[in-house]
């Protein structure tokens, strides 16, 4: 009977997960979790591009909400990090970990300092956007005028993006990329000239090619980091204030950079109620199909930046955890082949 008694007791330390497992198969366990955690970050990412082209999927044919649906998943997925890297430290605190303290300590930097502020900035310009049905390249009939993008949408875009950048790629860009010289002849743009008329409060009245033009040189002369470099300025930055310029002269648009520009472009694009004048009678055929291109790239460019950017930063904090765990050279190759395959998405 007692030895009955004894067999019962060992089959069930065997098998409870607790009793009598080593050290190293409890590292390797809490191993195991973090790799998991990481490749799951790192496939939710890889998904943006089948979700917005590029990395996104955005088309001239997308809306505003769809931009604001792509930082809600910014916002949703690194909240699931932070909350499975809780998950983790709790788990190891629970068991006794002789690393937890340190494990503590890495997740709450990483999540103060890095994950907090990419979920509330993705939070704040998601909000910013909500289901506003426009066509991101929302631009008016011919000498219809466009429509000023709504301050409070601009305000919270700005500051919302301008979180993320600033964990993300705060010395990455800069708003003064490009030239301030206009597209049509290499002369210093005005508050009413080349691209600066898509920011008045009036229809193209003239030259509207030359407006296509410009909007087109800007954008493609510059990078996605320099258009969210241009947006982070905030709601009193040059960007902001063109998006939401609503007299028939553009000022900031007077010698104003191509990063600017585009940084303009890109906001009025995702804002609530941002639309684009319309050319004038009789005027450039192609002029609709530029401005929706020139828009919708800025918007590509950035947040296809902003995607990977986010990304190799999550990739880099988890990588920094997984140290502090400590975790033996000799684990399982089984283990090491999971690490290594998530780090090399």
């Amino acid at each position: 009977m007692v030895k009955c008694v004894l067999l019962m007791m060992i089959v069930m330390g065997c098998n409870s997960g607790g009793v009598g497992e080593s050290k190293e198969s409890v590292e390797n366990r809490f191993l195991k979790s973090l790799v998991g955690l990481s490749n799951e970050f790192l496939n939710v990412f890889t998904s943006f591009g089948e979700m917005v082209g590029s990395v996104l999927g955005l088309s001239v044919e997308s809306k505003k909400s769809d931009v604001g649906n792509y930082f809600k998943k910014v916002q949703d997925t690194v909240q699931g990090i932070k909350d499975g890297l809780n998950k983790i430290v709790s788990e190891m605190k629970k068991e006794k970990n002789p690393n937890a303290e340190a494990t503590e300590s890495a997740v709450k930097t990483l999540v103060e300092g890095k994950l907090d502020k990419i979920i509330e900035g993705a939070k704040t310009a998601s909000e910013a956007i909500g289901d506003a049905s426009d066509l991101i390249g929302n631009v008016a009939v011919q000498t219809v005028v466009g429509a000023v993008a709504e301050e409070a949408s601009v305000k919270s875009l700005s500051e919302g993006i301008g979180k993320i950048v600033g964990v993300v790629l705060k010395d990455v860009g800069g708003v003064d990329a490009g030239t301030d010289k206009k597209a049509e002849d290499g002369s210093a743009r005005g508050n009413n000239d080349g691209a600066a008329k898509l920011f008045g409060n009036t229809a193209i009245n003239a030259d509207s090619k030359k407006s296509g033009t410009d909007a087109s040189k800007s954008v493609g002369g510059v990078t996605g980091a320099d258009i969210l470099q241009a947006i982070s300025k905030g709601n009193e930055g040059k960007a902001a204030k063109l998006a939401k310029n609503n007299s028939a002269n553009a000022a900031e648009a007077a010698n104003a950079k191509d990063a600017v520009i585009a940084g303009g472009i890109a906001l009025k694009a995702m804002a609530k109620h941002g639309k684009f004048p319309g050319d004038e009678a009789g005027g450039h055929t192609d002029y609709a199909a530029e401005i929706k291109g020139a828009a919708t790239s800025a918007v590509i460019k950035a947040l296809d930046t902003l995607t990977i950017a986010i990304r190799k930063t999550i990739e880099a904090g988890l990588k920094e955890v997984k140290e502090t765990m400590k975790i033996n050279v000799n684990s399982p190759a089984a283990v090491e082949k999971s690490l290594s395959g998530g780090q090399n998405q």
